[in-house]
Parts: structure tokens; sequence; C-alpha cells
């Protein structure tokens, strides 16, 4: 016998069924009784049958070349990959621990502050806020027009952008009798209003402070204040402690100056102008200072405050608005003008 027959016989003692067709049984249903489909297995088989008819098997993409004619290949590019990504996204934030979404949550919270700072710099850099809790609520407002049509708590006035230096004397003669935001290609200049329209006679302190400087570009500013029309110009001491020409010297570093009124009675309006430019005659006015800022900000505050807290401020408005004694409104969210019918505005003051 040859050496190749002995291999086939004992290949065929070895594995006698190899060449005979394998078939495996039919498993029986999953559930109920024999014979009969469970409702687990028409629901497979439906969606056996919706998974072939959209292109997907098993779960798995298929290739846009495999896809049945009947498939429109462009719903399916363009609607199941972006939905299967923000499956993912989920379930990736969910397979988070606690420490992690904490974590993610401050980030969060962090950069919505800095966004909001940001825009809160980019709305201008001269600001004028009344203090709400002592004046605001009081009757006190201020205003851009003389007319008080839009008495509020904030002004704000737009920024100065690429601005070069100028001499005082470049300022515009009539600088003081312009309303509002009237700002100049080189300078920046707001006029405003304070009025007491409330229920009683208060004491009040306006400062101007430096919020913010770069560059050091605050050595060569300057601020003018026209206050009821008496004009006073501010600016840093010079490098030996004296005043620069024609100034008064800030308080200190941060704080321009300060206009106190003792006895600001009900129907008195004041006026207040602020202009601020760099003064190309300061000896400090030099090429280091180019590309710097500043920024300032006007304070109203009360000096005469009571110490009553804000829960008996509150009582007492809600039963002043129940009586009719000087109403005001308890939400705080308009100005109070009690003296409306007398119609109080900066060409019908008491303090003319």
């Amino acid at each position: 016998m040859a050496i190749e027959d002995k291999d086939d016989i004992l290949q065929q003692l070895a594995d006698p069924l190899e060449d005979l067709p394998q078939t495996v049984p039919d498993a029986p249903p999953a559930g109920g009784k024999k014979g009969k489909a469970s409702k687990n297995d028409i629901i497979r088989s439906k969606n056996q049958r919706r998974a072939k008819k959209s292109g997907k098997t098993n779960g798995q993409i298929v290739r846009v070349e495999n896809l049945p004619e009947e498939v429109d290949t462009d719903t399916v590019i363009s609607t199941y990959l972006p939905a299967r990504r923000a499956r993912l996204l989920g379930a990736a934030i969910l397979r988070l621990d606690k420490m992690r979404l904490l974590l993610l949550l401050a980030v969060l919270i962090v950069a919505i502050l800095f966004i909001m700072s940001f825009m809160q710099e980019k709305m201008g850099n001269f600001t004028i806020n009344l203090d709400r809790l002592e004046l605001f609520r009081k009757g006190i407002a201020i205003d851009y027009d003389p007319y008080f049509t839009h008495p509020t708590a904030r002004l704000t006035a737009a920024p100065v952008i690429d601005a070069t230096n100028i001499s005082i004397y470049d300022l515009p003669s009539d600088i003081a009798d312009v309303d509002g935001d009237h700002n100049g290609r080189n300078y920046m200049a707001y006029t405003c209003y304070l009025r007491n329209a409330g229920k009683e006679d208060v004491a009040y302190v306006a400062s101007i402070v430096l919020e913010s400087s770069s560059k050091d570009a605050d050595d060569a500013v300057r601020v003018a204040v026209w206050h009821n029309g008496e004009r006073t110009v501010y600016a840093k001491a010079s490098r030996d402690g004296t005043p620069e020409e024609g100034c008064v010297n800030f308080l200190s570093d941060r704080l321009v100056c300060s206009f106190q009124e003792e006895n600001f009675l009900v129907g008195n309006v004041d006026k207040y102008t602020v202009a601020v430019w760099m003064e190309g005659d300061d000896p400090e006015c030099v090429d280091r200072i180019v590309g710097g800022s500043v920024e300032f900000t006007m304070r109203v505050a009360a000096t005469n405050e009571d110490d009553t807290t804000l829960l008996q401020k509150y009582i007492q408005d809600i039963v002043d608005t129940l009586t009719g004694d000087k109403p005001i409104s308890a939400a705080g969210t308009e100005s109070p003008d009690f003296q409306k019918y007398d119609d109080v505005t900066w060409f019908t003051r008491r303090n003319q």
C-alpha cells in the first residue's frame, strides 16, 4: 500500500463525519409555548427589519456601497452620525464621577463669569453708580436728560478708542452744555443730573474713583469736573509732589475727587459734567504710556444712612404704600418720583 493511501485512511478514521453536511437544529422560542412566538421575538424581528431597511445591521454602520438601493444615503449620512456623536458625548458625561462633574461645572461657571466681566469692561470706560439702598429707593435718581425722562441708578459712557494726547485748550468751549454722552475724538465727556424727588432731604457724597490703569497712563491723565457750572481739573501729583499746572492733586492714588452735599433738599437737582483726556503738556506724557488705558467710576452714596435694616425699610415702604403716605415701589424696579406732579427738572429745580 502506498504511503499516500495510508494517510488517507488515517484521516478518515480520525473524523469519519467530516464530509457529511452539518446542520444546526432550530432553537426553541425564547419564551412562551412551543411553536408560538413570544412578544420579545416579535419586537426583535421588527427591529431587525427596521435596521435592515435603514442600512444598519447589529448596531454597526454599513458602508454606503453596501446599502440597499431603496435607502437614501444622504439621510443616513446626515442624520445618523451627528446623533451618534451626541449620544457618545452624553454617555461620556454620565460616566464621569461626581468630582469630575463638579470640576466641569466650576470651569463652566468661571467661563461665564469671565465672559460677563469682559462684556462689562467693554461697556465703557466711565460709569456712574447711585446707591440703590439708601438713595434710589428714597426717590433720588440720575439721568442724562435734564427733564428726567429715564431716571435710573446707573449710567454708562461709551469708550474712546485709539485716543492720543491733546491739550486742555483743545476741549470744546461748550463741553459742559451738552447732555449725556458726547465724546470727542481724543477725549471722553459725559453730563448727568442728580435729582431729589423723594420723601426727605438727604446728604450725599459723589466720588470719582480710578478703577484701573495700564502702562502708567494715569500719570498723564486729566479729569475735569463741572459741578453746577463750576469747573475743577484734577491730575496726579508731579514727581516732586506739587500739583500739575492748573490742576488739583488726586486725593489718593485711586480717589480722584469727592463732592459732599450735606443738605440735598427735596426738589433739588445737581448737574455734573466729567471730561477725561491725556494731557500732552504733562511731563509724564511720554512714549511708554502709548497703548495704555484708564477706567473711572463715579459713585453717589448717602452720608446720613440710618441704622434700620433692609427688612425694616422694606416693611416701612409697604406701609407707606398701603396708607398712601408718599407710596414707593416696594419691588424697586422703577425710580420713585414723589414730586412728579410738581415736574421737578433741571429748569424747575428748587436750588436755582
